[in-house]
C-alpha cells in the first residue's frame, strides 16, 4: 500500500517508521523544509502525494478541513492505524482537562499491580511507537484532533472526564468540538465500558453500546460508579465497596481529585486492588504545570496552572482554592467566555492581571465584574500580582489560553512564571 505521511513530528516519524516496517511504500511530508539529521527522507507536501496515496495519515495538527485532505483517496489518524496493530486491551482516556494526569495515573496503577502496561498517544510516546512491544493492557491519552479520522477505532474501557469550551479556533462551534469529544465511544461494543462524569451535562448521552459506569464528586447516577465520601473514594453498584484513601499531606485540587476519583474506578472495572490505586495517589507528585505549587513568599503562596490552556480548566482551579486569588490569566485567543468566571469568583479574585494576544478581549469581559491590570509580560505580572497580594492570598498563574503568542509552550510559560517568583526572593 502506498502511504503519504504528513507531518515530521514525534508522531510522524514514528509513524512512518512503523509503516516501513508493516511493508508499505511510504512518503514522509511537510509543508515546510524537514529540519536537519532527520532518518528518513522528507519532502515538501504536494498535491501529487494526496493523489499518489492509498492512505494519508496526516499529524494530529493538521486540521480535517484542510483543502490538500479533500484529494485523498482515504485518511486515517495515527491512533486509528495504531490501535489495528495493537492486540492489547485498550484503555482511552479523553476530556477537555485532566487527561494527561488522568492516563498517568491509571498507567502507574497497572503497573504497580504486576501488569504489563503501556502508554501513549496524545502523550508522549505517540501510540504508534507500542506496536513493536505490544503490552497486555495499553493507556492511551486521546485529543479530540486525534478523533478525526477514526473508523473502527474502539476502547475496551473509554473514559471522558470533562467537556468544556475549548479549541474553538479550530471548531466550527461547540457542537462540532462535543461531536469530536464523543465519537471515541461510538464503536464500543456490550462488553466495553464507558467511564463518564456523571455530573458533567454534556455526558448523559454518548452513543455507543457499552455498559456505563459513572463517577462523581457527590453519588453517580450511574449504576455502577464511584465518588468521593470524606477523604476516601467509594464505589456503588456491581462493584460496590470501600476504594482508595486520598493524600492527606498536601492540598489536592478539584482536577486532581476528579482524575484520582476516574482512575480508581477504571482500576476497581478492571479488578486490580484498591492499595495499588492508594500507593500510587500518596506517591504521586503531580503533573507539571498543572496547579503546582512553587513558592510562599512574605505569607503569598504562588502556584503554577500553565497547563490550564481552556477556560473550563482556569474555573476547576478557582474552585479549589481556598484563599483570595490574585489571577494571571491570558495568552492566545482558544475563543473561550470568561465572563461567567469573574461572575462566579468576584469575590474570591482580588485582582486579574491579564497579559497576552487576548488580553484585551478579557478585560472587556470582566472587568465589570473583577478588578484588572494589564501586562505587557510575565515578569510584569508576577511583579504586579506580588505588590498587590496580601499575606494569606494565592497568585494563581491559569491562562485559561495557549501559549504560543508569547511562549514555546504551556511548559515554557510555566518555566517562565517560576523564574519571575524566584527573582522576587
Amino acid at each position: 500500500m502506498r502511504v503519504v505521511v504528513w507531518g515530521t513530528g514525534q508522531t510522524g516519524l514514528n509513524t512512518a517508521r512503523e509503516m516501513i516496517k508493516q511493508g508499505h511504500e511510504v512518503r514522509l511530508v511537510d509543508e515546510k523544509p524537514a529540519q536537519a539529521g532527520l532518518d528518513l527522507p522528507v519532502t515538501l507536501l504536494s498535491k501529487d502525494d494526496m493523489l499518489w496515496a492509498d492512505l494519508v495519515i496526516p499529524s494530529p495538527g493538521i486540521p480535517k478541513h484542510h483543502p490538500m485532505l479533500g484529494l485523498a483517496k482515504k485518511v486515517l489518524s495515527e491512533v486509528e492505524v495504531a490501535s489495528s496493530l495493537l492486540t492489547g486491551t485498550l484503555i482511552a482516556i479523553t476530556g477537555t482537562n485532566g487527561k494527561t494526569t488522568t492516563t498517568t495515573l491509571i498507567h502507574q496503577i497497572l503497573c504497580r499491580a504486576g501488569l504489563d502496561a503501556g502508554i501513549g498517544g496524545n502523550i508522549s510516546p505517540p501510540l504508534i511507537s507500542l506496536v513493536e512491544r505490544n503490552p497486555r493492557y495499553v493507556v492511551a491519552e486521546i485529543s479530540t484532533f486525534q478523533m478525526e479520522w477514526i473508523e473502527r477505532f474502539r476502547p475496551h474501557i473509554g473514559v471522558c472526564l470533562n467537556i468544556t469550551p475549548d479549541h474553538l479556533d479550530r471548531y466550527r462551534d461547540m457542537d462540532e468540538y462535543v461531536l469530536y469529544k464523543k465519537i471515541m465511544f461510538k464503536n464500543q461494543e456490550e462488553g466495553d465500558i464507558a467511564v463518564l462524569n456523571d455530573d458533567d451535562p454534556y455526558l448523559k448521552d454518548v452513543g455507543g453500546r457499552a455498559r456505563r459506569a459513572g463517577f462523581s464528586f457527590s453519588s453517580p447516577s450511574s449504576q455502577d460508579g464511584a465518588f468521593i465520601q470524606g477523604s476516601r473514594i467509594f464505589f456503588k453498584g456491581s462493584i460496590e465497596g470501600p476504594g482508595p484513601l486520598l493524600p492527606q499531606d498536601r492540598e489536592l485540587g478539584n482536577g486532581l481529585k476528579e482524575d484520582m476519583l476516574a482512575s480508581a474506578l477504571v482500576a476497581r472495572l478492571l479488578d486490580i486492588d484498591s492499595e495499588a490505586a492508594q500507593e500510587v495517589f500518596a506517591a504521586f507528585p503531580g503533573i507539571h504545570h498543572r496547579y503546582e505549587h512553587v513558592a510562599t513568599i512574605d505569607g503569598v503562596t504562588f502556584v503554577d496552572d500553565s497547563k490550564a490552556t481552556n477556560v473550563g480548566a482556569l474555573e476547576t482551579a478557582l474552585s479549589g482554592m481556598q484563599s483570595r486569588v490574585i489571577l494571571i490569566l491570558g495568552g492566545k485567543d482558544k475563543g473561550g467566555d470568561f465572563s461567567h468566571i469573574a461572575k462566579r469568583f468576584r469575590e474570591k479574585i482580588r485582582l486579574a492581571v491579564v497579559l497576552g494576544e487576548a488580553a484585551g478581549r478579557i478585560r472587556q469581559e470582566i472587568e465589570d465584574f473583577v478588578e484588572t491590570e494589564a501586562a505587557t509580560d510575565m515578569q510584569q505580572a508576577v511583579r504586579t500580582a506580588f505588590e498587590k497580594a496580601e499575606s494569606g492570598d494565592t497568585v494563581l498563574l491559569s491562562p485559561g489560553c495557549a501559549s504560543f503568542d508569547m511562549f514555546n509552550s504551556y511548559a515554557h510559560r510555566g518555566d517562565v512564571f517560576r523564574q519571575c517568583v524566584y527573582s522576587i526572593r
